[in-house]
């Protein structure tokens, strides 16, 4: 009779284990079923500029091509939501669900340099990085009658001349502003800064007289250099763009200077890891994609990936370095 509940008790035990197992790998397969299940839905894509823009340009293009590596048949559609110096389109991503449905395309602008001023509900690290996508660097433009030639004739004429070269920027404390006074500091001169309110004012501005010259991204004036109207004097940013090889760089002039206007896709804090790993994946095959770089290249953009950890210290970098620039003219304490 012993033996006989023992035996009884060990069967139980057996079945009593099988359903827990079966239970377990249930439970397992249901979890991989909900992952595969995103996307249910298009996904946004939020600029936080207006239809035109470079950054647009670049959303567009990416949007496109990681639509090819997106499961279920899915979209990603741009949408845009500009004002408010780029923050209100930065603004609603920062609160929308962290489910993966709503991105940001979104420059250093948003997440470096506007948290200086204290007016936002986000700071520097309070998105969860995808990848960066691209870099640009900004370029000291004139008009091609201007009285110099090279960027060394420029500096001649600025050190003899302070506060008399006027130059137009989307705004005070914008990266256009940032990357000339990085310049002013490094060669130890003094421009003057006329604040526009848009990147169309600006170009408007030097080809009217109105000011003297602008810092310009490579797509914003490769139009003007090639219809003779603009002339380039010197690279801004930290390196060369394919189409700009012999437009000399600051530190190749002596001065410890750079600014790159950097782009990259970020999420609301939260997102699940298994989402962001396959947002980020198909992202990152885009750029990888040559139908894509090739049409990046058409806008004056080079592809420069950076995973979420590097993108996230790159932000915060220049977060730290921009508020000491800021600092150092005035605009934050």
């Amino acid at each position: 009779m012993k033996k006989l509940v023992m035996l009884s008790m060990l069967i139980l035990s057996l079945i009593l284990g099988g359903c827990s197992q079966t239970q377990k790998a249930s439970s397992e397969n249901n979890e991989g079923q909900a992952n595969s299940d995103f996307p249910k839905k298009t996904i946004q894509l939020i600029v936080p500029y207006a239809s035109g823009s470079s950054t647009e340009m670049i959303a567009r293009v990416l949007a496109k091509g990681a639509e090819k590596y997106i499961p279920n048949g899915q979209s990603i559609v741009v949408v845009n939501k500009p004002g408010g110096a780029a923050t209100i389109g930065a603004t609603e991503v920062h609160g929308a669900k962290p489910d993966g449905y709503t991105l940001g395309m979104l420059t250093v602008s948003q997440l470096s340099l506007q948290p200086l001023f204290g007016k936002t509900v986000f700071t520097h690290d309070s998105f969860q990085p995808i990848l960066q996508a691209t870099v640009v660097p900004q370029f000291l433009t004139v008009k091609s009658d201007a009285p110099w030639k090279t960027f060394d004739e420029w500096l001649e004429y600025v050190k003899k001349n302070p506060g008399k070269f006027t130059y137009a920027t989307v705004g005070a404390g914008s990266t256009v502003h940032i990357s000339m006074e990085a310049l002013n500091a490094a060669a130890n001169v003094k421009t003057k800064a006329v604040h526009f309110e848009s990147g169309g004012e600006t170009v408007t501005a030097v080809l009217g007289g109105h000011t003297q010259g602008a810092s310009l991204l490579p797509q914003t004036a490769k139009e003007y250099v090639k219809s003779g109207d603009f002339r380039i004097l010197a690279n801004l940013g930290s390196y060369k763009p394919e189409a700009h090889q012999d437009t000399p760089l600051l530190k190749e002039k002596g001065l410890d200077a750079e600014v790159d206007v950097f782009t990259g896709v970020v999420a609301p804090k939260g997102l699940p890891q298994d989402v962001q790993k396959l947002i980020h994946d198909a992202f990152k095959q885009a750029l990888d994609d040559p139908s894509v770089q090739e049409q990046l290249k058409e806008i004056d953009v080079d592809p420069k990936y950076a995973g979420p950890e590097e993108f996230q210290k790159e932000i915060t970098e220049s977060y730290n370095e921009y508020g000491k620039i800021l600092k150092n003219i005035g605009l934050v304490e």
